[in-house]
């Protein structure tokens, strides 16, 4: 496994590996707190260690599906519409530090790449969720 990333993961995927990471434990966060604030309290599913197993259990679905995604299999993607944004007047100016770095972004990624990022994205928040199951 361990030559298998090193083969498929480069250094330009850092930064969309941070930006999803966070985005997708965000948005798994909400929607647990949602569902624990409007399902009724007798459910089991309320608690918080049966949310953080079923999201470990959803992450780990997503991890697969991602991986036979690499291995080939077509599976299309589920893209929300995202409309292009102008940046601010203030994130115009120079950092001379960093003039020569480029910003890449989830999208600037090629499939195969994209894909590489979802996978560790989704086992690395199945292992924290599996930790936050046992722990809580």
């Amino acid at each position: 496994m361990i030559r298998w990333l090193k083969k498929h993961f480069t250094r330009d995927m850092i930064r969309p590996l941070i930006y999803k990471v966070f985005t997708r434990a965000v948005l798994a966060l909400f929607a647990a707190e949602l569902f624990r604030f409007f399902a009724p309290a007798s459910w089991p599913l309320t608690r918080r260690s049966n949310l953080a197993f079923l999201f470990t259990i959803l992450f780990l679905l997503g991890a697969v599906i991602a991986w036979l995604r690499l291995d080939g299999m077509a599976i299309p993607q589920f893209k929300l519409p995202r409309f292009k944004r102008k940046d601010p007047a203030f994130l115009t100016g120079d950092i001379a530090d960093h003039i020569d770095d480029d910003i890449v972004k989830f999208d600037d990624l090629d499939k195969e790449e994209q894909d590489v990022c979802v996978l560790l994205t989704d086992i690395f928040l199945a292992a924290v969720c599996l930790v936050l199951a046992l722990i809580l």
